[in-house]
């Protein structure tokens, strides 16, 4: 890991030279380093994700990841594991609650139809 720009910045603020030149010091610092958040950047600023799976081509109506590997069978994918947008805030959460419980309903019905053995 690199300490350049903001990171070094704020354990500069923190740590004096000895405590800067002490590597135990240091490691124990970075990790424990504190940030106090004094408000949230303005609504308009906020964004979420943009891609992910693509509705259509890669899950089923069910939500239902299309994988080849058996690896993949049995994963649903929600809210912003699918690609679509949506503004931050209601809109996007109600999508993520609704794609979530559709996701749910249809992954409970997918373990309720295997067989016994396979339920583990």
């Amino acid at each position: 890991m690199r300490l350049d720009g903001i990171k070094s910045a704020l354990l500069h603020e923190l740590l004096d030279r000895a405590q800067w030149s002490d590597a135990n010091h240091l490691a124990r610092s970075i990790k424990a380093l504190p940030l106090r958040l004094i408000a949230p950047r303005p609504m308009d600023e906020a964004i979420s994700t943009a891609g992910g799976v693509c509705l259509g081509a890669g899950v089923n109506q069910t939500l239902r990841l299309l994988a080849a590997q058996p690896l993949h069978q049995g994963v649903f994918c929600a809210g912003e594991m699918l690609d679509w947008e949506a503004p931050t805030g209601g809109y996007l959460l109600t999508g993520c609650l609704a794609s979530g419980a559709w996701a749910g309903q249809h992954a409970l019905a997918a373990w309720r139809a295997l067989p016994s053995a396979a339920k583990g």
